[in-house]
């Protein structure tokens, strides 16, 4: 007796032979989001540890964590490094400008409205340079210094002193988040050629 197919059974082997093909391709190539969730987690760990272990008070790893992300989202690689990081720098010397003038008039609901708004008016003309452009990142500057003196002020001093030391704080860890970021994008395109 001989063995015959039908017509649909005849049909469904070249597709599950490139199916397998498919399968096969993608088992040696690591896609894109895969790589950077293995490398970014490999590389998140050890600066948690490394932030963890070092105990310095310049370094908070949660701010890295932030440039990080700044650096994606400005659209990585070199160009994204420089606007991420400048625009860090720019939003947490906004944040400084207003938390200084807010501690020298005197803390008040309503002044710390228009300190903060006054702020937020310049940090957002200033995209109108180029080099200021993003204004995400600069929001996350401005923002990450404004939670850390909110938050603990208390550890870097009082007055223009402490605030200068906690801009110090935020730019320094955002700056190595932006560091981290462009180093695991390339490592994640050694990794996802390979």
């Amino acid at each position: 007796m001989a063995f015959s197919m039908s017509g649909r059974q005849r049909s469904a082997i070249p597709k599950r032979d490139s199916l397998l093909r498919a399968l096969e391709k993608r088992e040696d190539n690591m896609d894109l989001i895969t790589g950077l969730a293995v490398v970014i987690g490999i590389m998140g760990g050890i600066a948690t540890w490394a932030a963890i272990t070092i105990g310095n008070p310049y370094l908070l790893i949660w701010a890295v964590f932030v440039g990080w992300g700044s650096f994606y989202h400005c659209g990585g690689k070199e160009a994204g490094f420089k606007n991420s990081a400048v625009a860090n720098l720019w939003g947490a010397i906004c944040a400084a400008g207003a938390l200084i003038a807010l501690t020298s008039i005197g803390v008040t609901a309503i002044m710390a409205g228009i300190c903060v708004g006054i702020s937020i008016v310049v940090l957002i003309l200033a995209a109108k340079l180029p080099l200021l452009s993003a204004i995400p990142s600069a929001v996350y500057g401005y923002a990450t210094t404004a939670a850390l003196y909110l938050l603990g002020a208390a550890a870097y001093g009082e007055g223009i002193s402490g605030i200068t030391k906690v801009a110090a704080a935020v730019v320094v860890s955002l700056i190595i988040g932006n560091i981290l970021g462009y180093l695991s994008e390339k490592v994640t395109g050694a990794v996802v050629k390979a």
